[in-house]
């Protein structure tokens, strides 16, 4: 009985098999998490929730104190950029550190997806803030309002940085997801 191998029967030599397949699958899919974890998504991530925070908390004391004032405000107080820029903000910075930590296509999909949203943000938000500059700057020259303006340039300058790094992170992202030949289907003999 120890001689005895059980025999079963293949598909023959031309077709590959299943086992093939899967082995070269995972080859092809092997250099996916290290290019994407070549452009240190956890870091990044934890640098843009640390923004979102720094943002939001710029923008709730900015709402908080002149909302109430009667006369001209900022404009990124009127349409709540730090509010709804940080949102987006953190919820890319946490899938940037989820796909960081299990690299699956799924994630680094999302991760690519919410970074790119967040880059559009940070540009809208570069405008408005932008705009808000000049049209404030240019209309009063109290000291609390050059207060409120230096937060406003705060804000202008943390939304360049994270524009740089969810263009950074996408880019990574996108080297993965959209730059991979996923549809390798040969066998290897």
């Amino acid at each position: 009985m120890q001689g005895m191998q059980q025999a079963t029967p293949g598909p023959g030599p031309s077709v590959p098999q299943i086992a093939q397949l899967v082995n070269l699958h995972s080859y092809v899919r092997k250099g996916m998490p290290e290019k994407f974890l070549k452009g240190e998504p956890k870091v990044l991530g934890v640098v843009q929730i640390l923004i979102a925070v720094m943002n939001l908390s710029l923008g709730i004391i900015m709402l908080c104190v002149l909302l109430p004032f009667r006369g001209i405000n900022p404009i990124s107080v009127y349409v709540g950029y730090p509010l709804w820029g940080s949102v987006t903000f953190l919820a890319s910075g946490s899938l940037s550190i989820v796909a960081g930590n299990r690299t699956t296509k799924c994630l680094v999909e999302s991760s690519l997806g919410l970074n790119i949203a967040s880059a559009v943000n940070a540009s809208v938000g570069i405008i408005i803030t932008s705009l808000s500059l000049a049209v404030f700057s240019s209309t009063y020259f109290d000291y609390h309002y050059i207060c409120f303006q230096g937060m406003d340039g705060l804000v202008l300058t943390l939304s360049v940085l994270e524009l740089c790094i969810a263009v950074s992170l996408s880019a990574f992202g996108c080297q993965v997801t959209c730059c991979n030949p996923d549809s390798v289907s040969t066998g290897l003999p």
